[in-house]
C-alpha cells in the first residue's frame, strides 16, 4: 500500500511514487540493498542502491499530485472494534460514498436528490440530513460535512468513525487529583488493604506537600481539595474502588500492567517485532571450576518469519549471604542482554564441526540475494537469517528495565515494548519456542533434569556434563540445523496457501518484499554496549569495580584532575568495561582530542588465565572472609591466582579432566575477521610427497667455500 497511511520516516515501500533528482517515480521493486524505479511513461526501470535514494537532495514521498506526503500515518486503534461498532461504521461509510458520488454501494444510478450532474454538495447534505432525521437520527448538514472531511483525510477509511476517546472516568475533577488519587492507589497494591478514609487522607497530605503553592489561590484550592463525597465518587467512577476492594495478588498484577495500548503481536516484514524472554534450560551443566551448576536461555523470536534471530545461554549460580547482599551469585544480566541483539546484527558463522546442512548454503535462505547485499554472507555462515529487530517486546525482569539495556536499544533505534508481569500470552511465540527447545534439544543433551524436579532422574549431577560454552554451541547448531528448516504450522503463504513453511523458507518469501540491508555493529556502537562508569582520574589512575586502571598514553596525563563538563556525573569522565574481559577498559577523552583511550587493570600481568568479574568477585569474598579488606587489589588478584589453581583439581575424579575455559560471554562481530587459512587441520604426508621435476636452468659459481665438515668438493670453475 502506498500513501499516507503506508509511509513512515526512513522506509520506502513497494507502490509508493517516489521524487528523486527532480522527477518522479514508482518503486517497483526491493532486491537486498538495491531499488528499482520506474518513471512515468518509460519502458525501462532505473536501479539505484537504498541508501543513495533516500539521501538524495529533494528526496520526498509524494501522492498521485506529486505532493510531499507527511510520514504522520492514521493513528492505531486502542481496541478492537465491537460487532456494534464495525455495523455503525459501515452504514455511516454508505452514507459517506452517496454524498461524495451520489451513488450507494451496490447501485449503479443515483437516487433522486442525489444526482451530481444536478445537485451540489451542499444540496446533498440538507438531503441527507431530512432523510436521516425522518428515520429518527437527528444530524444536520454541518455535521455530516464534517464528517465526509474527516472521511476523505482518512483516505475513506469507516474505521475513523470509530470513537476512541479516553475513558479517564474523572469528569469535570482536575486531572492533578486524579492522577494522585491513581498514584496512592497503587502504592497499596501489594501491601494489606485498606479502606477508602485511609486513602482520602493519603490524598490530601500528597496534595498539600505537592502544591502547596497553588494551594494559596482560593480557586486552585477548590478544584485541588475535593469534598469527600465527590472524592468517593471520583473513586468509583475511575475503577480505583474496584481495584482497592480485589484481593493482593489481583491488585498486584494489576499494578504490573504497563501502559496501554495491549495487544497482539503481528508483523509483516522480518525485525518489525521481535519477542525476546529469558527461561531456565533445563540441562546441568559445568562451572568454571567444574561444579555442577544451572543454566538459563535467553533467545529472540522475529514474529514476521518465527526465526531465530540469537540465543545466549548463561550460567545460574546462587549467591552466598542474605537476599539483596549475596555475594557470587549470577544469572542473566543485562549486559548478556546487550550481547543477545549485537549478535542480531551479524551472521552466524558456521563451524568446521558443524554438520553441513547447518550452512547457509544448503538451507532455503537466499543466499546469493544476500550475498549480494552483505558481504558478510561470502563467508561459511550458519542457516540463521541476519534480522534486526525495530520493535522488541520484553517483559518486566530486572535486566530489562535496567538502564544500560534501554540506552543500547535507544542507539540501535530499537523501540521497546513492555509485557504484563505474569502474563505468557504476551509473548505466546517465546513459550512456544521454549517448548520446542525443550522437546528437541535439552532432552536429548546429557545433563537434562526432566519437565519437573518429580520427574528428574537419579545421580544427573554424576554423570557426564557439558561446560557452558559447549551448551552455546551445541545450541547454535540446533538453530540452524533444526529449528530453522523445520516448518511450523502457523507460518503460511498467501503465495503458497496450501504448505506450511520453515522460518526459512518463510524469511525467503518475505525478504524480497522489504529488502535487506546490511547493518553491521561499528567499533564505535561495540564499545557503547560495554557497561559505563564515569570516574575521576588521578595520578594513581581510574577506579572501576574497586580495580586501578592505568595507561602509559599521553593524553590520559594530561587528564589528571581535570574536569569531564559532564555535569549530570559530577565531572566525571566516562569509562566502559566488559565484566568478561576486565583485564582492559576504555577511557573517553572530553576535554582534548574526543577519543577513546585503552586502559589496562595494574595487576593484569599477574593473571595469566582468562578471569571475569564474576572471578573478581569472589576472590573479594574470599579476602573479606579472610579478614582483609575489600580495597586490597593485590589480595583479590592472589585469591583469583588460588582459584584458578584450583580448576586443575576439580571437585571429584569424573571431572577432573574437564576443559578449564571460564565462560566469557559471546563476542559482538564488530570489526572484520581475520583471514581463514585454507590448511588449517590439514595433515600432510611428507614421505608421500614427491619432488617437482626441476628445470634446465644453468648453475652459477659460489664465491663461499662449503662449509666445514661437509666431504663434498666443490664444484670445479667453468671455464667455458
Amino acid at each position: 500500500m502506498s500513501g499516507a497511511e503506508a509511509f513512515t520516516p526512513g522506509h520506502v515501500r513497494l507502490g509508493d511514487r517516489v521524487l528523486w533528482q527532480e522527477v518522479a517515480y514508482q518503486v517497483v521493486a526491493i532486491q537486498g540493498a538495491e531499488v528499482l524505479l520506474l518513471a512515468d511513461g518509460a519502458r525501462l526501470p532505473v536501479e539505484v542502491l537504498y541508501s543513495a535514494l533516500v539521501s538524495a537532495p529533494g528526496f520526498a514521498v509524494v501522492d498521485s499530485d506529486g505532493r510531499p506526503v507527511p510520514a504522520t500515518p492514521l493513528p492505531a486503534l486502542m481496541d478492537s472494534p465491537s460487532k456494534a461498532e464495525r455495523k455503525e461504521a459501515k452504514r455511516l461509510h454508505r452514507h459517506m460514498v452517496e454524498l461524495d458520488t451520489g451513488v450507494l454501494p451496490g447501485s449503479s444510478t443515483p437516487r433522486a436528490g442525489y444526482e451530481p450532474s444536478e445537485t451540489t454538495l451542499e444540496q446533498r447534505y440538507a438531503r441527507k440530513a431530512q432523510e436521516l432525521a425522518a428515520a429518527g437520527i437527528e444530524v444536520s448538514a454541518k455535521t455530516l460535512e464534517s464528517m465526509r472531511l474527516k472521511w476523505k483525510r482518512a483516505n475513506e477509511n469507516p474505521l475513523v468513525f470509530v470513537e476512541r476517546r479516553g475513558r479517564s472516568g474523572g469528569h469535570r475533577t482536575d486531572p492533578r487529583v486524579i492522577e494522585v488519587m491513581r498514584e496512592v492507589v497503587m502504592s497499596h497494591s501489594r501491601g494489606s488493604d485498606v479502606d477508602g478514609k485511609a486513602i482520602f487522607e493519603e490524598v490530601v497530605d500528597v496534595i498539600e506537600k505537592r502544591y502547596r503553592k497553588e494551594l494559596a489561590d482560593p480557586d486552585e484550592r477548590k478544584r485541588l481539595l475535593l469534598a469527600r463525597a465527590s472524592f468517593y465518587r471520583r473513586m468509583a467512577d475511575t475503577g480505583l474502588a474496584e481495584h482497592l476492594a480485589a484481593t493482593t495478588r489481583q491488585r498486584a498484577r494489576r499494578a504490573s500492567k504497563p501502559a496501554r495500548p495491549y495487544r497482539p503481536s503481528h508483523a509483516f516484514r522480518p525485525g518489525q517485532v521481535v519477542q525476546i524472554d529469558t527461561s531456565p534450560l533445563k540441562v546441568k551443566a559445568l562451572g568454571d571450576d567444574a561444579s555442577v551448576i544451572s543454566a538459563e536461555l535467553t533467545s529472540a523470536i522475529d514474529v514476521a518469519s518465527r526465526s531465530n534471530c540469537a540465543v545466549m545461554i548463561v550460567p545460574v549460580i546462587t549467591g552466598e549471604g542474605p537476599p539483596g547482599k549475596r555475594v557470587g551469585g549470577r544469572a542473566t544480566r543485562a549486559y548478556d542482554l546487550t550481547l543477545l541483539l549485537a549478535q542480531c546484527f551479524a551472521p552466524l558463522t558456521w563451524r568446521s564441526d558443524w554438520d553441513l546442512l547447518a550452512l547457509a548454503a544448503n538451507s532455503a535462505l537466499p543466499l546469493e540475494e544476500l550475498r549480494a547485499a552483505d558481504e558478510r554472507f561470502a563467508r561459511a555462515v550458519a542457516a540463521r537469517p541476519v534480522i534486526h529487530p525495530r520493535t522488541v517486546i520484553i517483559d518486566q525482569g530486572s535486566p530489562y528495565l535496567s538502564q544500560h539495556f534501554e540506552d543500547v536499544c535507544d542507539m540501535l533505534a530499537i523501540t521497546i515494548e513492555y509485557a504484563r508481569k505474569d502474563t505468557p500470552t504476551d509473548k505466546p511465540l517465546k513459550e512456544r519456542f521454549f517448548r520446542s527447545i525443550g522437546n528437541r534439544f535439552s532432552q536429548h543433551v546429557a545433563g537434562w533434569t526432566g519437565t519437573g524436579f518429580a520427574r528428574r532422574g537419579l545421580g544427573i549431577e554424576k554423570g557426564p556434563l557439558y561446560p557452558i560454552n559447549t551448551l552455546q554451541e551445541m545450541a547454535e547448531q540446533w538453530v540452524a540445523l533444526d529449528y530453522q528448516q523445520t516448518p511450523h504450522k502457523g507460518l503460511r503463504s498467501p503465495f503458497t496457501p496450501g504448505l506450511t513453511l520453515s522460518p526459512n523458507e518463510m524469511y525467503a518469501q518475505l525478504m524480497p518484499l522489504a529488502g535487506y540491508r546490511p547493518r553491521p555493529i561499528t567499533t564505535e556502537e561495540a564499545r557503547k554496549l560495554l557497561i559505563p562508569a564515569h570516574v575521576k582520574i588521578t595520578d594513581i589512575g581510574i577506579t572501576i569495580e574497586n580495580r586501578t586502571y592505568q595507561s602509559s598514553d599521553w593524553r590520559m596525563r594530561m587528564l589528571i584532575d581535570q574536569r569531564s563538563g559532564l555535569a549530570e556525573h559530577n565531572d566525571r569522565f566516562e569509562a566502559r568495561y566488559n565484566p568478561y574481559h576486565p583485564e582492559v577498559a576504555h577511557l573517553y577523552d572530553h576535554v582534548y582530542t574526543q577519543e577513546w583511550i585503552e586502559v589496562e587493570f595494574i595487576h593484569r600481568r599477574l593473571l595469566t588465565h582468562l578471569w571475569t568479574q564474576d572471578h573478581w568477585e569472589q576472590g573479594t569474598a574470599v579476602v573479606a572472609e579472610n579478614g582483609g579488606r575489600r580495597d586490597d587489589q593485590l589480595a583479590i588478584v592472589k585469591a583469583v591466582r588460588a582459584f584458578h589453581r584450583g580448576l586443575h583439581k576439580g571437585p571429584s575424579k569424573t571431572q577432573k579432566a574437564t576443559a578449564k575455559i571460564p565462560f566469557q560471554g559471546l563476542e559482538v562481530a564488530s570489526e572484520p575477521a581475520a583471514p581463514v587459512d585454507p590448511y588449517a587441520g590439514v595433515s600432510v604426508d611428507v614421505d608421500a610427497v614427491s619432488a617437482y621435476p626441476s628445470l634446465p636452468l644453468a648453475g652459477r659459481e659460489s664465491p663461499q667455500p662449503p662449509p666445514t665438515g661437509d666431504n663434498t668438493e666443490p664444484p670445479a670453475p667453468n671455464t667455458a
